[in-house]
């Protein structure tokens, strides 16, 4: 399995409810509120197949609720750099 992490250059700080990361020192700072803050927090150091399972479980709600908007936010973290996939993770 390969796990999610911080891309290089990336900080971020946050909280249950809001997490501020940003390529540093270059930027811009993206803010992820509600539902993008849990899915940060709970992607970190895990494959990216558990996520959407952990945010249902964190959330109370289904996998299938939660899934497509877990997977597209993910993408886009990736996309701009500020998640990396790779970190072996052992099984």
């Amino acid at each position: 399995m390969k796990a999610l992490r911080v891309a290089d250059g990336v900080a971020f700080v946050g909280t249950a409810e809001a997490v501020y990361v940003a390529r540093v020192p270059e930027g811009p700072i993206h803010v992820l509120t509600d539902s993008a803050a849990l899915i940060w927090h709970e992607a970190l150091g895990v494959d990216r197949g558990t996520v959407a399972s952990r945010v249902a479980a964190a959330a109370a709600l289904s996998i299938s609720d939660v899934a497509q908007g877990v997977d597209d936010l993910i993408t886009a973290l990736v996309r701009l750099g500020l998640l990396n996939e790779g970190t072996q993770v052992p099984d």
